[in-house]
């Protein structure tokens, strides 16, 4: 009888304590999370709607961040892991073309539907290589001359890691004596 009760006190211990550790997990993960809800104050979030190719962007509060062309239905262009941390991130058309091209936004995902605004510059023809590291360049380039495909000037631009942000890393203009020969005859 005494074994009984003291089996029946012992599973009766042993569930309290599961309990107490279930209570103090819970209230780490809340507070974890409250960390993360703080971190995000300066985050854009950003929602995706596929089926109308459209994306709709909620800049930080307090941010004064304004979109470049307010009339631009803002698309996305490409979704790829362009900094190699394992999460979709997203470049996105913003609008406001002239000679030099579009403006072009990428933001690059912290939490689920919080981005990180990394890069805002005009790009033209468009296109990216991934470096041996996963980390993606973005190339642009665009005619120095219109309507001259002769002298090209090339720019690419890759991610900083210490700066957390997409920096221009070359700039030169790409010249073709033979194109611009032809051109002329």
């Amino acid at each position: 009888m005494k074994s009984t009760i003291g089996f029946i006190l012992l599973i009766l211990i042993s569930c309290k304590t599961k309990q107490e550790r279930k209570n103090t997990t819970d209230k780490l993960s809340l507070t974890q999370s409250n960390k993360a809800i703080n971190n995000i104050d300066s985050l854009f979030v950003i929602n995706e709607k596929i089926s109308e190719h459209f994306v709709r962007i909620i800049p930080p509060k307090n941010s004064g961040f304004q979109f470049p062309d307010s009339s631009a239905k803002i698309e996305p262009y490409k979704n790829a892991d362009f900094n190699a941390d394992g999460k979709e991130d997203i470049l996105v058309y913003l609008g406001a073309c002239g000679t030099g091209g579009c403006m072009y936004g990428l933001f690059l995902n912290q939490n689920d539907n919080f981005y990180k605004l990394v890069f805002m510059d005009y790009l033209k023809n468009v296109d990216f290589k991934v470096q041996k590291n996963g980390l993606w360049t973005i190339e642009s380039s665009e005619e120095v001359e219109p309507y001259n495909p002769s002298k090209i000037k090339m720019t690419t631009f890759k991610f900083d890691l210490s700066k957390y942000q997409y920096i221009v890393d070359t700039t030169f203009i790409y010249y073709d004596k033979e194109l611009e020969q032809m051109m002329n005859e």
